[in-house]
């Protein structure tokens, strides 16, 4: 190490690099896969969801009807305990009514819970007697974090906190932070109980059959062998007899195993990170030991002697195989003590940039031990094997009369790692390219939309005299326009099921509610222009979208025919083009839209929904929302004021996609700087190699440029080989990536020769610095050497 500097720099500096990835890309996939593992029971606990069927539609659920735990406990006797938990469908206002001035508004991490919750899971209990905290209603369990937000140091057991200004729930125990590794990671637990006494939730405890409700049920069995008999026992007892219709809806058990990454109900882009970062991990470590490798076999020949005057000594194959060994054991710890360093370092960048959070507790896990002392023992096994397996093996004889020159097996390998370094590293740069550009497409493409300058209110049924507020906010200078409805652009719309007049077959569009003004406002265009007069605002006409037309199997012209949903009729009102209202990933989908004034029963009367206002051009956006946020206070002191933009909505959508492309930035720089730092210190080898045949040749008249393309040509074959090879192979994997869209960007041709010249570029420019700088050395000095 200390007469090779460059070369001992580079390999630990590499394999480093390389060992930090994969200790980080291994925390996540590790994380990802331990959720609930560390609960008692976690082998026999099972998570309840239903696929309701509508026609040729189907939803996926997964709250149950509160009658569904006792009905099933009934009637199977594999089934030992159940608990439930109710999700808060709307954002809760909570108060310190000792001091009004705590008071926050929590909106997804609140729910009420079974008496049994913390005997059915494994949370432990910081403060409180699992057996009573939730038993009585109006009574409520606080997490570590929540107790401090709310009641700082101060013991909060015993106190109160007044929930939308008109429940109290006392606080009667503290649980421990869950960890990171967890999806129970409410921090308000109240008592199930609660629900009966409080008017707005009490309907949701009437159902007396097991269907879809508003309640997530786990079930504990006595044996997990014993989930399918379960499912049958729920679909028996489901069943409803229907006259002409069989009953269709599926009842399925989860284990709370695979709940975290489940097919139905898990994170899309979570699944996806988790089969490609472990690929890129790998290859970037198989990078980082392509160039240990190759470097301590180019400088076999610096070892080639000491090897043949050991073996004529007696020294063993086994006994220098070992000696080689031990000291990649010394470069792969060192390496591996310095790539724990980066790791720390990187790590909370890597999570950033993921939107996760994996605590301190997780880190220092036996099993994340354990898969770093597996790296570790990997690193050492693999950077050892090949120069070990090829310095042991040289013969003598060979070796003291210098002919271990004439061989050049080690030479083609060190040229295919180099191919296999840039053939990684080509493949990553189109791979980012493509991801950019589809990027670019989706935000720039015409959705059919007009989301410039409208931003968006979400309200609650806290906020009561709507129309009225409406009209003020209409009315701050800058509104141009004003619109409602019942949800926000791109989150969320309702499904009913259509059926035609003297069909039997339902078919499943998506469905919104909203006021006269939505379409005028966001540019919606017509393919068939309504009907006219009040009419189309009766609760009896409806609009459709040019989708809609084609799945129902419509005439050219549907306005005036008429639909049936449930026992009501319908009757078509008009069509629109269609625009997406929904992600780029997807299809546009059938929709229908009902229309009424904001004045009408929906949102006269407290009904959730979103207030939409485009703001006029050139205007003081801050000053415009900090007036409407005035105008939200005085209609509703309870919920929190939020607001959101219909660009910045539609961009969220992609994330997922933002966050890969992020990422594949990182990865494939950190490839091309290994790929490079590698050619460098071969270039360097080479020319060390080379000095005398590069002297001869300048005293001979050669140039410095012609001796730096001489040598460089012999580095820049390989690369452009890899080019080659990673062409097709990057075309096929983005191109099996982009069926995910269904508005997709083409992959043109330009991106390979840019990306594959880019990459020449940079891997000239490594190996002539090099190169260049050996060939301006005086040849007096390498000649005369000896």
């Amino acid at each position: 190490m200390r007469h090779s500097k460059l070369y001992s720099l580079v390999s630990i500096g590499c394999l480093s690099i390389g060992i930090a990835v994969c200790l980080t890309i291994m925390l996540y996939v590790l994380h990802e896969h331990s959720f609930e593992k560390w609960q008692a029971n976690v082998r026999r606990i099972f998570s309840v969801s239903a696929t309701l069927r509508f026609g040729e539609g189907s939803y996926n659920v997964e709250l149950m009807s509160y009658a569904t735990g006792p009905l099933v406990k009934q009637a199977e006797p594999q089934l030992e305990s159940y608990t439930r938990t109710s999700p808060a469908f709307q954002p809760i206002n909570l108060e310190d009514p000792a001091r009004p001035g705590v008071s926050f508004t929590e909106k997804s991490n609140f729910v009420y819970a079974d008496s049994n919750y913390y005997h059915f899971f494994s949370l432990k209990l910081r403060r409180g007697d699992p057996d009573r905290v939730l038993v009585r209603p109006f009574t409520m369990v606080l997490t570590e974090r929540a107790a401090k937000k709310y009641f700082g140091v101060q013991n909060p057991v015993g106190q109160i906190l007044r929930m939308n200004g008109q429940y109290s729930f006392e606080v009667t125990g503290v649980e421990v932070d869950p960890p990171s590794n967890s999806d129970l990671q409410c921090d308000f637990i109240a008592s199930i109980s609660s629900m009966a006494a409080m008017k707005e939730l009490k309907d949701y405890l009437n159902s007396q059959r097991v269907q879809a409700g508003a309640f997530r049920t786990w079930f504990l069995l006595r044996n997990a062998g014993a989930a399918a008999q379960v499912e049958r026992v729920m679909d028996r007892l489901s069943a409803v007899p229907v006259k002409g219709e069989k009953d269709k809806d599926e009842y399925r058990l989860e284990s709370l195993v695979d709940y975290h990454l489940g097919a139905n109900f898990g994170d899309a882009s979570n699944q996806r990170y988790l089969k490609i970062f472990p690929l890129v991990a790998v290859l970037i470590l198989l990078l980082a030991l392509a160039n240990y490798m190759s470097l301590a076999t180019a400088r076999a020949a610096a070892r080639a002697k000491e090897v043949g005057v050991r073996k004529v000594l007696g020294a063993g194959r086994v006994r220098i195989a070992s000696q080689f060994y031990t000291e990649s054991a010394v470069f792969g710890l060192l390496s591996f003590v310095l790539g724990i360093l980066l790791f720390l370092f990187w790590r909370p960048y890597f999570l950033q940039l993921l939107h996760l959070n994996i605590d301190g507790q997780f880190l220092l896990s036996p099993l994340v031990l354990a898969g770093a002392g597996a790296l570790l023992l990997l690193v050492i096994v693999l950077a050892g094997s090949y120069p070990s397996l090829v310095l042991s093996a040289y013969r003598p004889v060979a070796v003291l009369y210098g002919k271990l020159r004439r061989q050049r097996g080690a030479e083609r390998v060190r040229k295919g790692f180099i191919v296999f370094q840039f053939t990684v590293s080509m493949s990553l740069v189109v791979c980012s390219l493509i991801i950019i550009k589809e990027l670019y497409y989706i935000r720039h493409t015409d959705t059919g939309v007009d989301r410039d300058n409208v931003i968006m209110v979400p309200f609650s049924s806290h906020l009561g005299h709507y129309a009225a507020f409406k009209r003020e906010v209409e009315a701050v200078p800058g509104i141009r326009e004003v619109a409602t409805s019942h949800y926000p652009m791109y989150g969320g719309f309702d499904g009913w099921a259509i059926k035609k007049p003297g069909s039997d077959n339902s078919v499943q569009l998506d469905a919104i509610t909203v006021d006269d003004r939505f379409i005028p406002m966001l540019g919606l265009r017509w393919a068939q222009k309504p009907i006219e007069g009040p009419g189309l605002y009766d609760g009896k006409h409806l609009l459709l979208n040019e989708a809609a037309v084609r799945k129902l199997s419509l005439d050219r012209d549907p306005v005036g025919q008429r639909l049936t949903f449930g026992r009501d009729e319908l009757i078509i009102a008009g069509v629109l083009k269609d625009f997406n209202y929904d992600g780029l990933q997807n299809a546009i989908l059938p929709l229908s839209i009902s229309v009424s004034k904001d004045t009408a029963v929906n949102w006269g009367n407290g009904m959730n929904g979103c207030l939409l206002a485009k703001i006029g051009s050139h205007q003081n956006v801050p000053t415009v929302v900090d007036a409407i946020q005035k105008i939200f206070r005085r209609y509703d002191r309870q919920t929190a004021f939020e607001y959101n933009f219909a660009d910045d909505a539609f961009d969220s959508q992609y994330k997922a996609e933002d966050r890969l492309a992020g990422l594949f930035g990182i990865f494939t720089a950190i490839t091309i700087v290994i790929a490079c730092l590698g050619l460098f210190a071969l270039a360097t080898f080479a020319a060390q190699q080379r000095l005398k045949e590069i002297g001869i040749r300048k005293v001979l008249g050669a140039s410095v440029s012609s001796i730096g393309a001489l040598l460089s040509w012999d580095f820049l074959r390989p690369v452009l080989l890899s080019v080659l090879i990673a062409s097709p192979l990057a075309w096929w994997v983005m191109h099996r990536w982009l069926q995910d869209f269904a508005y997709r960007t083409p992959i043109n041709w330009w991106i390979f020769p840019a990306a594959g010249g880019g990459l020449v570029l940079i891997a000239q420019l490594t190996v002539l610095f090099r190169t260049v700088r050996a060939a301006r050395v005086n040849p007096t000095i390498n000649l005369r050497n000896e």
